[in-house]
Order: structure tokens, then C-alpha cells, then sequence
């Protein structure tokens, strides 16, 4: 950094952020929550932020903000959507339903550990191949955001955004995703491996019928909630590493602030 650009970026960094110096790697809710924030400031702010030469203004930075989101969607996806991506993770592996964990628990006494691990596994692999699914319903969802909606996922908690998400899209995530669960639950023999599991939990069989359980509802939950799972710890990162610059503007904006 030249010394003629120290007083430039200290002044504009006081004027945005309201701090006396930046840290070298500060989060994005540090570098925008100024620009994007509400109060009686935000008006001055946005000008003195708009009035320097070349700084990002406030449109620049809720597009940051949008491109970072996108990011951490994607990764989240890329993430859950590869092989192993549920049945690998402690986090969002997706166990047998209640009702089915006393004959789990039977079978494993008796040694029959293959017929609950082949049903778990063909649960998991139903997610992982469904998941993807959710790229474009997450997308045009963070491109629906307003000024104010990346305003108050900047200044919200860490996981401001995935409660976003949740609130906005879940219901159209699981209409969109339930048939996919379904038609991949019937690809990897979710439905073949439950009637296994079933029979050799003997006479629990007559208890635990198939039409008594909605195995699609089930997986389709579950896969939801491994997805709001990553979508939260991205959305850690991303705050904490605005460094992810996958994109020009995520490189204008948080480039302009390392400098």
C-alpha cells in the first residue's frame, strides 16, 4: 500500500465503517453493515462513500453481498450433491425414522447390521442425488432480494440469509424436490431395502407396514434440513472470508478494502 493511499483509504474506512482502521481481513458484515445499514447515518454514509474516488458505493455493495450469497449456495450444493455427500457427513447423514429405530436396534442386536445400513445408505444417496435440484430455486431466490432484504441479512446473525431462505423458498424447495427424492428412491431401491429391513425385523413386520409410513415426506424433510445446514456454515465463511472472490465484483468491493 503507497503512503499517499493510507490517509484515502483510512478516511474512507472511517467514513463507511465508523472505525478509526479496517483489519487487514475483516468480515463483510464489518466492511458493508456502514454503507447498508440502517439509521439515521445511512444517507451520509452512502455520499462520503459514493464521493470517493473509486470506492464501491452502495448498489456495488449489495451486489457483493447477493454474489457472496450465490457463492456459498453453490458450494453448499456442490457439497451435499456429490457422492458421500449425506452418507459421509455425521452433520447431515440421514438416520431411519423414529419409528423404525426399535427394529434398527433389534437387527443390530441380532447381528443383521447389513439390512439397516443398505436402507440408510439407500436414503442418503436418494438426497445426494436430489440436491443439485436446489441450485436454481436458491439463485432466483438471493436475485428476488431487495436493498432492504441484503440489509438485513448483513446486519442479522450469522445465519440471517439461510433464515431467509427457509422462510422464503422452503416451500417450493420440497414441492420441487419431493418427486425428484421419490423417483431417486425408487433408482437406488429405497422401497426394496425398507421391505428387507422390515422383514427381518420379524415380528415387527406386522407393525411397521409400508403404507404407514411416508418415506418420500421423510427423505424430502431430511434433505432440506442437511441443505439449511450447509447453507448456514457457508454463510459463516463467507462473512468471515469475504476473500472467496469467485466473481468481478466480489473482487472490486473486497478487493478495494485490502488495499
Amino acid at each position: 500500500m503507497s503512503v499517499n493511499s493510507m490517509p484515502r483509504r483510512a478516511g474512507l474506512l472511517a467514513a463507511v465503517l465508523g472505525l478509526t482502521l479496517a483489519p487487514a481481513q475483516a468480515g463483510w458484515q464489518d466492511m458493508l453493515k456502514g454503507v447498508l445499514g440502517g439509521g439515521g447515518q445511512e444517507a451520509g454514509t452512502e455520499t462520503a462513500v459514493e464521493s470517493a474516488a473509486g470506492a464501491p458505493d452502495a448498489g456495488a455493495m449489495t451486489q457483493a453481498v447477493l454474489d457472496a450469497l450465490q457463492v456459498g449456495v453453490r458450494r453448499a450444493v456442490d457439497t451435499l450433491g456429490r457422492q458421500g455427500g449425506f452418507l459421509q457427513d455425521r452433520a447431515v447423514r440421514i438416520p431411519l425414522p423414529q419409528e423404525l429405530q426399535t427394529a434398527e436396534s433389534l437387527l443390530r442386536r441380532l447381528g443383521q447390521d447389513r439390512y439397516a445400513d443398505a436402507f440408510i445408505e439407500s436414503m442418503n444417496r436418494a438426497a445426494e442425488q436430489a440436491v443439485p435440484q436446489t441450485t436454481d430455486i436458491l439463485i432466483d431466490t438471493i436475485k428476488g432480494m431487495s436493498v432492504s432484504d441484503a440489509r438485513g441479512i448483513v446486519q442479522g446473525g450469522d445465519d440471517a440469509a439461510t433464515r431467509y431462505f427457509q422462510q422464503h423458498s422452503s416451500a417450493q424447495l420440497a414441492e420441487v424436490i419431493r418427486p425428484i427424492v421419490s423417483e431417486n428412491m425408487d433408482r437406488v431401491g429405497v422401497t426394496a431395502r425398507y421391505k428387507q429391513f422390515v422383514s427381518r425385523a420379524g415380528f415387527l413386520e406386522s407393525f411397521v407396514a409400508e403404507d404407514t409410513l411416508d418415506l418420500d415426506a421423510y427423505v424430502t424433510n431430511r434433505t432440506l434440513d442437511g441443505l439449511f445446514l450447509k447453507l448456514a456454515e457457508e454463510e459463516k465463511r463467507i462473512r468471515e472470508q469475504p476473500v472467496a472472490r469467485t466473481t468481478e465484483i466480489l473482487k472490486d468491493v473486497f478487493g478495494y478494502f485490502d488495499r
